[in-house]
């Protein structure tokens, strides 16, 4: 039996079209929903079956070692009583790096989707790049989606190291949304590594929205209150704040943008799968593939200097996503499949 655990929205968007093929193949398998982000769940939760347990871990209000800890209880209780021969994790969340460990300790099997992701800074991204490694050494099983993932597995000796390409790609294909452009840009900041900077960033928005006064910043804010208390900040007339969306809604308003401004590691997926420019509010990435093919660059905290580069039309969407085919559930339902 194969224990599947999830936590957050992304996780549940790229391990779905994992489950189904699961499903689809009758591979014996338990969905188990750990609850770390409770809100942001519901709008997601349709894509797959029901939880076949469903755990009361919402980590609201937690420090990350409170949620990690209060994960890890809970799925002891699950591990403890099961019989599990593999838990499949996906990410660097916490969820996914409590379950990896509490697995490890019991000697379950511990199979890890989207391996291999490296900024070489652990506090760019924090938690996520010791989340991430730390699951990849302790797994049997290392899913690499992209060819330098798997070649950084490979060099730190991880095991079980195959390449399956991006579920994200599967994900979106099922979804089916055409691309298209408008005048909008679709702007996103949220990650806990720029929270002290969001001054700086936000104030560089409105250079960025007064730079293109014909174009609608539209940016969809995180509930997090590290980031509404600078919501004030963004002044320009052109900067339309909005509640967080849905993630079919979301995928219109990537579908239809002129380019993207975001800190997001999802939306840099996204952003080559559209054909989409993205200037990435960050330092460094874990996802090169997005600026080797031409649709992303680093902005630090000043993505207004990459507006003119972003309005250029001197790239197009890449022939061959680099991040996958959409068959990425098959070759991981084929090993899992294989394994147990």
């Amino acid at each position: 039996m194969i224990y599947i655990f999830f936590g957050t929205r992304p996780e549940i968007i790229k391990l779905f079209p994992v489950v189904l093929e699961l499903q689809r193949r009758r591979v014996p398998h338990k969905n188990v929903f750990t609850g770390q982000h409770i809100d942001l769940y519901n709008d997601v939760k349709a894509l797959m079956p029901p939880p076949d347990i469903l755990l009361n871990t919402d980590t609201s209000g937690l420090s990350l070692a409170l949620s990690h800890a209060k994960i890890v209880s809970s799925v002891e209780s699950v591990l403890a009583e099961s019989k599990a021969k593999l838990v499949l994790v996906q990410g660097d969340t916490t969820t996914a790096c409590a379950v990896a460990v509490s697995a490890f300790y019991r000697c379950v099997p511990v199979a890890h989707l989207e391996a291999g992701l490296r900024s070489d800074d652990l506090g760019n991204p924090f938690p996520e790049e010791g989340n991430r490694r730390i699951i990849s050494q302790v797994a049997t099983h290392n899913f690499a989606p992209t060819q330098s993932a798997y070649s950084r597995l490979i060099n730190e000796g991880a095991r079980g190291v195959h390449i399956t390409g991006n579920t994200i790609v599967d994900a979106l294909s099922f979804f089916a949304v055409r691309s298209m452009t408008d005048s909008l840009v679709v702007v996103t900041i949220h990650r806990r590594e720029n929270h002290s900077k969001l001054d700086i960033i936000f104030n560089d928005l409105n250079v960025s929205a007064k730079i293109c006064p014909y174009l609608r910043f539209v940016f969809p804010m995180h509930p997090n209150p590290a980031v509404q208390k600078y919501r004030h900040l963004l002044t320009a007339p052109n900067i339309e704040v909005i509640p967080p969306q849905g993630y079919p809604e979301m995928l219109s308003l990537i579908s239809r943008c002129r380019f993207i401004i975001s800190d997001s590691g999802g939306l840099q997926e996204e952003a080559v799968y559209f054909g989409k420019k993205i200037i990435i509010v960050r330092k460094v990435t874990e996802r090169p593939e997005t600026i080797e093919c031409g649709l992303g660059r680093l902005a630090d905290t000043n993505p207004s200097r990459l507006i003119d580069w972003a309005l250029s039309l001197d790239v197009s969407k890449p022939t061959l996503n680099p991040y996958g085919d959409g068959r990425s559930a098959h070759r991981v339902v084929n090993l899992l499949a294989d394994y147990i």
